[in-house]
């Protein structure tokens, strides 16, 4: 396996404001939050996605995807998804896709927040999907909010608007 920094994207499921403990908009999707309701964790506010979006879609986003960037065709991304667990609640969503449940393919949970660093938030726990290039280099974040707001127009699917593409490793 190659070692490195890599593209990646994830749907965010807990998120934290940065550091400066702001959220700017403008580094987000239009929409984005809209996704999204306060959560309280360890006495730090926090988002969490709303269940019933993250539920209801995830399987048709995944296929989607993947047929939009030329990965499978629709029937190989529709076989795909319907391949994938059928969760009924975030836990279930959560147990279904660990890491060790999935034996570390994507798409899978994580929740190092040190590991994937995106534009706007510090990412708590976040789905990831998308793997891209392990030699990454990025001299601003806001090139991965280009890919973020192209996405989010080009998909149909609710959830699109809450991708967040980052750096992992």
């Amino acid at each position: 396996m190659t070692m490195g920094r890599g593209i990646m994207a994830a749907i965010p499921i807990v998120i934290k404001p940065p550091k400066r403990d702001v959220f700017e908009e403008s580094d987000f999707t239009q929409g984005f939050f809209d996704n999204y309701e306060d959560y309280e964790e360890d006495g730090e506010k926090a988002l969490m996605i709303k269940e019933s979006l993250l539920i209801d879609n995830y399987r048709p986003f995944l296929s989607e995807f993947n047929e939009l960037i030329g990965l499978m065709t629709s029937e190989e991304a529709r076989l795909a998804s319907a391949a994938m667990p059928d969760a009924k609640s975030l836990d279930e969503f959560a147990e279904a896709f660990t890491q060790e449940n999935r034996d570390y393919k994507m798409p899978h949970i994580d929740s190092s927040s040190f590991a994937f660093s995106v534009l706007g938030c510090r990412c708590e726990q976040y789905w990831l999907f998308y793997n891209g290039s392990y030699k990454a280099i990025l001299e601003e974040y806001k090139t991965l909010l280009h890919f973020e707001r192209v996405l989010a127009k080009a998909m149909a699917n609710p959830l699109a608007n809450a991708v967040k593409f980052g750096i992992f490793g």
